[in-house]
């Protein structure tokens, strides 16, 4: 049996939530295989509760599994010949209760009234009640439209809008080696190939030898258990539009980052793109649209999947899926020739991350307020973090490259004439994170590779 992992800061919320003496409807959306259904059932661990799952299916099936889930709760089976039946018998049960809800928005399938009738209740009764609705959706845009959407019932109706998102890469590192022997640098390629989802890191430690190569061939080509994973689910987000969006999936995962590359790639209508982009960054959560972090501008903009099994997917799988039906194993050929180019732009985010983590530690020169990229022009740097009111900046590169001392210092020398570009005066200081930095204690800059990622993410496991 596989122990619940992690969600402290999620569990904590709710915990604090449910304390109040009001009724509350809490709210989970978020990816399919996130764990959000797993976070309810912890939640819910010795509190009277009752669990449906919305199938799709009809009204008086569904109201069928109610009464058995209310008679299991109550002790008494009631007969419900409507849903106002069952929220009249809910709101007028005087015990605290949490009810959870799972995959709410099949509700519009069961009865498009369904929203109605519960905003109806809610209104006249969630004052005098106690109760904690805990309502799960995996459609994250749906679930945005239900809540967030001011033509919709349940509208402003939530006390609180959890998105439930994948690990990031110290919790992912912890759960496969709670589960597995992964060796950091193997963790963190099979993180960056699946996400941190818990479900497929799970499928990777059940599966697979603890190695990112063969968690890619057992999980993509032997079992082909992810092979359709993506599809399956954008396909179901996305309805009959989902060609024009995986398109743009496709043109931002092989690195088109700007709407006129990315149009360019498609072939599709710039106007398109556009309404395109903006659906998928603010109503789909999957891309995220980034500035240079100083002295940005939205003219500036570029685009990036959120999701690195996504970003994997579609770079790889979905752009060669032919050949994985055709051939497998040349498929395997044509990912390996181009995984560590592709590791090198996913190995940023972690980059990110541990100094992120670094800072919070107060391990770092200064404490730094805001971190990201910067480019201008042809010009990157990969990571900068600073002070606005200090004008401490550090200004840090990434590579997924085992380095020479020599390399190492040609890096940074190269960095300080990129710095050159950067707006303002800012009092400098130097990072380099590698695969593996030789003599990187000789060095006069912070130098930190995955020796040092390791420690810091074992300490953190243990804090």
């Amino acid at each position: 049996m596989v122990r619940f992992y992690g969600r402290v800061k999620e569990l904590s919320q709710l915990e604090e939530i449910y304390n109040t003496p009001a009724s509350s409807l809490v709210v989970f959306y978020g990816r399919r295989r996130v764990g959000k259904t797993e976070l309810s059932k912890e939640f819910v661990k010795n509190r009277k509760s009752l669990y449906l799952f919305v199938e799709t299916k009809s009204e008086e099936l569904l109201l069928r599994d109610l009464e058995i889930e209310l008679g299991n709760v109550t002790g008494i089976r009631p007969r419900l010949d409507s849903f106002d039946d069952f929220f009249t018998i809910v709101f007028g049960m005087q015990e605290k209760m949490v009810l959870v809800l799972d995959e709410f928005q099949n509700f519009a399938k069961v009865n498009p009234d369904f929203f109605s009738k519960f905003q109806r209740y809610w209104d006249a009764h969630h004052r005098e009640s106690q109760h904690m609705f805990i309502v799960i959706g995996s459609f994250v845009g749906m679930m945005k439209r239900i809540f967030e959407e001011s033509k919709e019932p349940l509208f402003g109706r939530a006390t609180y809008l959890f998105n439930i998102k994948p690990f990031n890469f110290s919790d992912s590192y912890a759960f496969l080696n709670g589960l597995s022997s992964f060796e950091l640098e193997e963790a963190m390629k099979t993180y960056f190939i699946l996400g941190g989802v818990p479900k497929y890191l799970l499928l990777a430690a059940q599966f697979s030898e603890p190695d990112a190569q063969s968690v890619f061939r057992k999980l993509f080509i032997d079992t082909q258990i992810l092979m359709e994973e993506a599809k399956n689910i954008l396909v179901l987000e996305f309805g009959s539009e989902h060609k024009g969006y995986f398109s743009i999936l496709e043109a931002i995962a092989s690195g088109k980052a700007i709407p006129s590359h990315i149009a360019d790639y498609t072939a599709m209508p710039h106007g398109t793109v556009s309404k395109y982009l903006n659906e998928l960054v603010n109503k789909y959560e999957l891309v995220k649209k980034e500035e240079p972090v100083i002295t940005g501008g939205s003219r500036n903009s570029r685009y990036f999947l959120q999701d690195n099994f996504f970003n994997f997917w579609f770079r790889f799988i979905y752009k060669h899926y032919g050949t994985f039906e055709i051939d497998p194993d040349l498929a395997e050929d044509i990912v390996m020739k181009d995984l560590n180019t592709y590791f090198g732009y996913a190995f940023e985010d972690v980059a990110k991350e541990v100094l992120i983590m670094l800072n919070k530690q107060q391990k770092l020169p200064f404490r730094f307020t805001d971190v990201g990229k910067w480019w201008k022009k042809e010009t990157e740097i990969d990571i900068i973090a600073f002070d606005r009111s200090s004008h401490d900046a550090l200004f840090c590169e990434v590579k997924w490259k085992h380095l020479s001392e020599k390399e190492a210092i040609s890096i940074i020398e190269k960095l300080k004439e990129k710095i050159k570009k950067v707006n303002g005066t800012w009092n400098e200081n130097y990072c380099l994170m590698a695969k593996k930095i030789d003599g990187k204690e000789k060095l006069d800059f912070i130098a930190f590779d995955l020796d040092d990622i390791k420690r810091e993410c074992v300490n953190s496991i243990h804090q």
